[in-house]
């Protein structure tokens, strides 16, 4: 019965389609992105399909490159989000991995008792889910990050693939069906080990690739606290060796005080007062938090969005001692008012705005708004995504640091004002 054999196969090429779904992003939105795949990719199976009915499993297997990889490849190419060594890798993970599954399939069935494709069916039937499962459990969340965080590699890797896909293709029909050459199978037996193999190895090295960045990134974000407390322990050095003269000249200047005053000098006096108290205002810093790490930060960074014309307004009360790494956290604040900052840029000045409050009870919260274009994409995850390659590493080090700390957060959009909420028990 040849039913279960063209079964098996439509069943093969739909869920090599949703395995690859699972793992390349679209540049444009889910709902386009589907509709243009069913309009393109459901007439490619039907023709490979009547090919395989007209010439059969064999001939099919030898032209598959042509009818069915590389239009799919050209298409796809096109809908990807990362038109680079990204897509091509993906797209030879899926397909070799797919091959596999299929050939193993087909050469049990061959030797296994019996002439109706039952088993090919069944085990296919199984397999793919199988498959699917876990790629979604297991390895989906992690690879899609991956492909964000880690640009470089993939086209060696991609070429690996490449090689592989065409290397089983020759060994399994050229010049005819493998199972018509049995002296060949230990080869195709061996390539079918070494891929998985080979494709474990090559994720743990861009996942390891892709941790490194991350550390970078994180170490570039510290050298910057460092820097920003540096300059905020000499403003309060300056600050204090100013208050130091102010202090000694007092005894002087309460004298000059009290003559003005016996001389009814009351005009002299109100000029004299006021310049004095201007002098102390100069001495003065502005503080924000009693913690000198996130003081530094809050200090650095809202100095410099007061500088661009943005409205400051905060009311900032912390814990005496975090429930959370002070660290982390002052992270957390430079990378939220740098994102805020950026964002109120694009507006116009009497437009620019950023507000910051932190409370401890009921909870310890902080929740940082700003004005905004309007323009902004969020993911499945509610998180902000940047279409710049260059972007979006702050809002990741934020999430990062909730994940981490346990911390609840929520990005939020309305009319025109977006909100970071940090919520932490």
């Amino acid at each position: 019965m040849t039913i279960f054999r063209e079964l098996s196969v439509i069943w093969s090429l739909v869920h090599v389609l949703i395995l690859f779904m699972f793992l390349y992003e679209s540049r444009y939105p889910k709902k386009k992105a589907m509709t243009l795949t069913i309009i393109v990719m459901v007439p490619l199976a039907i023709f490979n399909l009547a090919c395989f009915f007209i010439l059969g499993p064999e001939k099919c297997g030898e032209i598959v490159l042509l009818t069915c990889t590389l239009p799919s490849l050209i298409f796809f190419w096109f809908l990807a989000k990362y038109r680079d060594g990204r897509f091509l890798f993906t797209f030879c993970v899926v397909d070799t991995i797919s091959l596999e599954i299929i050939y193993i399939t087909y050469i049990l069935d061959y030797y296994l008792p019996g002439d109706n494709f039952i088993f090919m069916f069944i085990s296919r039937l199984i397999a793919f889910p199988l498959l699917e499962w876990f790629v979604a459990k297991k390895f989906r969340a992690a690879f899609l990050e991956i492909q964000k965080h880690t640009k470089k590699g993939w086209y060696a890797f991609a070429a690996i693939g490449g090689v592989f896909y065409v290397v089983l293709v020759l060994v399994m029909s050229f010049p005819t069906i493998i199972t018509d050459r049995p002296e060949y199978l230990p080869l195709a037996i061996l390539l079918f080990v070494l891929m998985p193999v080979l494709y474990i190895n090559i994720f743990i090295t861009l996942k390891h690739q892709a941790e490194l960045h991350f550390a970078n990134e994180q170490e570039n974000i510290l050298k910057l606290q460092i820097s920003n407390m540096r300059e905020r322990i000499a403003e309060i050095n300056l600050s204090e060796e100013a208050f130091r003269i102010e202090r000694h000249n007092f005894r002087h200047k309460i004298d000059s005080i009290a003559t003005m005053a016996e001389n009814k000098q009351y005009d002299e006096l109100i000029e004299y007062l006021q310049k004095y108290h201007k002098k102390l205002d100069e001495t003065k810093v502005k503080r924000y938090t009693s913690n000198a790490v996130i003081d530094s930060i809050l200090a650095s960074y809202l100095q410099k969005a007061e500088s661009n014309q943005i409205k400051i307004t905060t009311s900032i009360k912390l814990p005496d001692t975090l429930p959370v790494d002070e660290v982390g956290l002052s992270v957390v604040f430079a990378n939220a008012i740098e994102n805020a900052i950026n964002a109120c840029m694009k507006l116009s000045p009497e437009d620019r705005y950023i507000e910051i409050q932190a409370i401890t009870y009921p909870c310890f919260m902080i929740q940082i708004s700003n004005s905004f274009d309007g323009n902004i994409s969020l993911d499945k995850n509610g998180v902000p995504v940047s279409t710049k390659s260059e972007h979006g590493l702050g809002t990741r080090s934020i999430v990062a640091f909730c994940e981490k700390a346990g911390a609840a957060y929520e990005f939020k959009t309305n009319d025109r004002k977006f909100s970071l909420r940090i919520v932490i028990e």
